[in-house]
């Protein structure tokens, strides 16, 4: 079994060249904010193999709201929320760009808070992902991450219909759900994101098991997981560990969840 695992953007205190010694997928926001400066985004190829990074698209494609940073992308009332504008385009070339400068495995379209399952948002994305950011356009695989207002099955089902990949996180759910609840989606690959479910620490041993008893239920699918939790640093080599002992042992019960090291215990 093979995964890519890793976090979103790189945690602090953590070097590059370290990080990518002990994980294998990093979702970079470099762009999503504003253009880089022409050399800045190479190096990061210095330390991440091809099709190791999935590069944030920016923001003026998504969001209505500019991030707080000190430059952004050029936006007005016409850009965001998946509509199609000329700065979005303008944007969507330069991203082009950076996804062929870090051999990006992945291009991530994040949805803008409350964008809500509507029919008419339903129909935008349609539009967006069959005539702007098509697959050509952007220049890799497209990863769509949907707004907690979507339930998953049927993000699931309309991404598979745009020829897009829906990311989710499985430890997210209703309270009286089983984690079964994600099981048996139609699924071409897996991208999971894991979000922490609010906790300020590393995820608990037995969370981390049913979403290894969730990989092994789609286990031969190309599978990417991104840990944007607080302690993610730690979660995401936590997960590494306990799956290395599952492919030597094929039951994961008899593995124990791993130590953490010190730096892991000052991840905010």
């Amino acid at each position: 079994m093979s995964f890519r695992i890793g976090t979103v953007d790189i945690p602090d205190r953590i070097e590059r060249d370290r990080y990518f010694r002990e994980l294998s997928y990093l979702e970079l926001s470099a762009l999503f904010a504003g253009p880089l400066k022409p050399g800045s985004l190479a190096k990061w190829k210095d330390f991440a193999p091809a099709g190791a990074i999935g590069l944030v698209a920016p923001f003026v494609l998504t969001h209505r709201t500019a991030p707080k940073a000190a430059k952004t992308w050029e936006h007005d009332a016409t850009t965001g929320d998946f509509r199609d504008s000329a700065l979005g385009r303008a944007a969507l070339a330069q991203f082009q760009d950076g996804v062929k400068t870090v051999s990006a495995g992945f291009a991530i379209f994040q949805s803008p808070p409350l964008f809500a399952p509507s029919q008419a948002n339903r129909d935008r994305l349609a539009k967006f992902f069959s005539e702007v950011a098509t697959e050509d356009a952007v220049g890799a695989k497209r990863v769509w991450v949907p707004d907690g207002l979507w339930e998953t099955r049927s993000a699931v089902k309309l991404a598979s219909e745009l020829g897009v990949i829906c990311a989710f996180d499985p430890l997210v759910r209703a309270p009286e759900d089983p984690p079964e609840i994600h099981y048996d989606l139609e699924l071409d690959e897996l991208y999971l994101r894991i979000t922490g479910l609010g906790r300020s620490g590393p995820i608990r041993s037995e969370k981390l098991e049913d979403l290894i008893a969730l990989l092994m239920e789609y286990a031969g699918l190309p599978t990417t997981i991104a840990f944007e939790s607080p302690s993610r640093w730690a979660d995401a080599r936590n997960l590494k560990k306990l799956l290395e002992g599952v492919e030597l042992d094929s039951s994961s019960s008899s593995s124990s969840p791993p130590d953490r090291d010190d730096d892991e215990s000052e991840e905010a």
